[in-house]
């Protein structure tokens, strides 16, 4: 999917979530796993969705394909109530180590050894709906062709930062488990609730 990653649709992509958020991104370049890939970048929405809360997004995930995601493509999410511009970066990091490999499906844990944020003991995330109201369609990054509009749809997966103790939770009683418990999953330095 590499052959359709233009600057023009990045600025699709770009201006869709201008739209959504209010904001202008701090957007920054992550090295992927896998060179000949595309590229893998940060969007980070500082003061999003309000003062003392960033949201990020990542770009490059949708230019691989999986086949649990039939014609759409996929980028990840994440908001934290936080004024350290790395979490923003989170999910940009582990689509650059990922791609190519993992479905990234909703429910699905995902870990890390070492902590994704100095300060914070969170090592892992785990992916669900988004936090940031998108609406129920799919973004479109689709271009024209000959005159004919292209749909390149894009589905927006949410990832909260974990503890590794709950990573482990999920693992041995699902992800439905780790959802019911109550934990705010907008605070990155939070105590582990499993």
């Amino acid at each position: 999917m590499t052959g359709h990653d233009t600057l023009d649709r990045f600025g699709r992509y770009c201006e869709l979530l201008d739209s959504l958020t209010g904001v202008k991104p701090v957007i920054s370049d992550v090295e992927p796993r896998a060179i000949g890939g595309g590229p893998v970048r940060a969007i980070s929405y500082i003061g999003t969705p309000k003062p003392g809360y960033v949201t990020g997004f990542t770009y490059g995930l949708s230019l691989s394909s999986h086949p649990d995601w039939g014609s759409r493509g996929r980028e990840l999410s994440i908001t934290v109530r936080s004024g350290d511009v790395e979490w923003p970066q989170v999910p940009a990091r582990v689509v650059a180590a990922l791609r190519g490999i993992c479905p990234f499906n909703s429910g699905q844990v995902l870990g890390y050894q070492e902590p994704y944020v100095e300060g914070s003991s969170m090592n892992s995330i785990v992916l669900a709906e988004p936090a940031l109201e998108l609406g129920s369609a799919p973004l479109d990054l689709g271009g024209m062709s000959d005159g004919v509009k292209v749909p390149d749809l894009v589905e927006i997966i949410g990832a909260y930062p974990i503890h590794l103790s709950e990573r482990e939770f999920a693992y041995s009683h699902g992800f439905d488990a780790l959802w019911s418990l109550v934990w705010d999953r907008f605070d990155p330095m939070r105590a582990p609730v499993a």
